[in-house]
């Protein structure tokens, strides 16, 4: 199986306070863009062994299709990504938010 997030119905959502340092701060912009990457290739970051195997075991469950959950990533203390059904129909919801904005 391949590593990686399926394209699918999904919206990339940044909280007020991302959005405001990435407008203001190009090397804050260009880390939100790498880590958006690496969570795509499912490198989740900086989080701990058993949140990074259960994030793999939603992965596996989300790309065979009957997946209602959460992927949390962290990177290097500054931002998370969090990946969640929003709806029954599968909408997936990718959140850049910082850790205090959770």
């Amino acid at each position: 199986m391949s590593k990686t997030l399926k394209a699918g119905t999904h919206q990339l959502v940044f909280t007020s306070g991302v959005n405001d340092r990435i407008a203001e701060d190009s090397k804050f912009a260009k880390f939100v863009y790498q880590s958006i990457v690496r969570f795509n290739r499912a490198d989740w970051g900086n989080v701990d062994a058993e949140d990074w195997k259960a994030n793999d075991a939603d992965l596996k469950s989300l790309n065979n299709g009957g997946w209602y959950g959460r992927i949390l990533a962290s990177y290097d203390g500054i931002i998370w990504i969090i990946r969640n059904t929003a709806d029954e129909d599968g909408t997936q919801a990718i959140t850049v938010l910082f850790p205090d904005e959770y």
